[in-house]
């Protein structure tokens, strides 16, 4: 017997609010062991972005050999990667070892909550071009998905959905676009996937400016898909579904927003800066623990 295992290949963000400590974070709240390879060390606080320093790919690529080649994975979240050359050794990683990282969940991480730039014209390119047709689940925002298919901003959930369609052709299986930046009273998430098309709705939460919901959502649907593969061993997928049905990754993302949303108004009351009040305001992802 084993956990669920789960490697996650994303910057290291000093702050822990985002990034592969909001991965690990989410991967233990949710019940799965976490490996990490960073692709990159942003140092940033709740005020913002201070710097970025890229890593070389082949130390990138080292790190995932290293991991592909003696854990057992279930399920691979790839974040934050900053420059072409990262990209690309990522996306000859992902080739190599194709039957060892399991399913893969690609977060396209291009902006920061402040508008910092976090990945060269180049490599966005990459991104689109080398790695979209190896992963099974995209999850852009809005701005990402536009960036990604060289559109405008989506105005509309019809909008979305043609996005979200544009993008599933480009390779993945599924492509969920979150909509926290349309103008609407709910946040609509907009899913595609094998099975069709299903719009997610949340409450939206006024007033509140937090980091990490983007690194804390993808992680929490990696987490879930390497737990359907623990299930799938022990011979309980009845639990989520039946093996390859296609309400699976509905199911999945549907548990994934709802450990986002409590994350999010669980923290509501926390203090961990001096300038609590201003800036961006970190998740809960201690809220499976036990508070006794």
């Amino acid at each position: 017997m084993r956990p669920p295992l789960v490697l996650t290949i994303a910057s290291s963000d000093s702050d822990g609010a985002s990034g592969l400590q909001a991965d690990l974070k989410t991967f233990t709240a949710l019940g799965a062991y976490g490996a990490s390879a960073v692709t990159m060390v942003s140092t940033v606080n709740s005020q913002g972005l201070r710097g970025i320093h890229y890593l070389p790919g082949d130390v990138v690529r080292s790190q995932i050999d290293a991991v592909a080649t003696d854990l057992l994975l279930d399920a691979t979240k790839i974040g934050a990667l900053g420059s072409a050359a990262v990209v690309e050794a990522v996306a000859e990683a992902v080739r190599e070892h194709s039957g060892s990282l399991g399913r893969l969940v690609l977060d396209p991480v291009m902006v920061g909550s402040d508008g910092s730039a976090l990945i060269s014209a180049e490599g966005a390119t990459a991104l689109r071009d080398s790695l979209l047709p190896l992963v099974d689940v995209l999850t852009p925002n809005m701005a990402e998905a536009a960036q990604l298919l060289g559109r405008p901003l989506a105005t509309s959930i019809d909008e979305m959905r043609e996005q979200a369609l544009a993008l599933q052709a480009l390779g993945p299986r599924a492509v969920l676009i979150t909509g926290g930046r349309l103008e609407h009273d709910d946040a609509v998430d907009v899913l595609v996937h094998p099975g069709g098309t299903d719009l997610l709705r949340a409450e939206r939460v006024a007033g509140r400016f937090v980091r990490g919901a983007g690194s804390t959502l993808s992680a929490a649907i990696t987490a879930q898909l390497a737990r359907i593969e623990e299930f799938s061993r022990a011979g309980e997928l009845g639990e989520i579904g039946d093996a390859g049905s296609q309400d699976d990754l509905v199911t999945i993302v549907a548990s994934a927003r709802e450990f986002l949303a409590s994350a999010i108004e669980n923290a509501q009351g926390w203090k961990v800066s001096r300038h609590s009040g201003t800036g961006y305001s970190p998740l809960n992802h201690l809220i499976t623990l036990d508070k006794a």
